[in-house]
């Protein structure tokens, strides 16, 4: 195969990686932050092997990474090259006005699933009644 062919493969898979609605939706949903499959499943009410699937599609397509971190595989974008990196800004800039897509943001952000060191610092947690009796807080006794 000629260097010709693989730069032409690696475009189409690029393209076929942003031609699929949920991939997009993933996109977007990284553009806010890592995540983990986890959350991201949770965001678009999807199983998780489903979201794994595209996942891995985007990833083979050179639009983001992922990394081990304890019991989670957390994705963000890493464009490979500026290719990669023009094309997902384009794409990201088309949808950062859909409503459909300012939605599923929405959901990321009040998610309560996944790992906590992703998501935003919330209010610092009280004592409560329950954790001075060596409960955890927020828990019910």
């Amino acid at each position: 195969m000629t260097r010709r062919a693989g730069v032409l493969r690696q475009r189409v898979r690029r393209f076929k990686a942003l031609s699929d609605g949920t991939r997009l939706k993933i996109l977007a949903l990284l553009a806010v932050r890592p995540c983990c499959v986890c959350e991201l499943s949770a965001a678009l009410e999807l199983s998780q092997p489903t979201v794994t699937r595209h996942l891995q599609k985007l990833a083979e397509a050179g639009f983001l990474v992922f990394e081990r971190r304890g019991f989670f595989q957390i994705y963000r974008l890493a464009p490979a090259d500026r290719e990669a990196e023009n094309l997902l800004t384009l794409a990201l800039r088309e949808l950062s006005d859909d409503p459909e897509v300012a939605g599923l943001r929405q959901r990321l952000e009040r998610l309560e699933v996944g790992p906590p060191f992703l998501r935003a610092p919330a209010e610092k947690p009280r004592c409560t009644d329950n954790e001075e009796e060596g409960g955890f807080a927020g828990e019910k006794p």
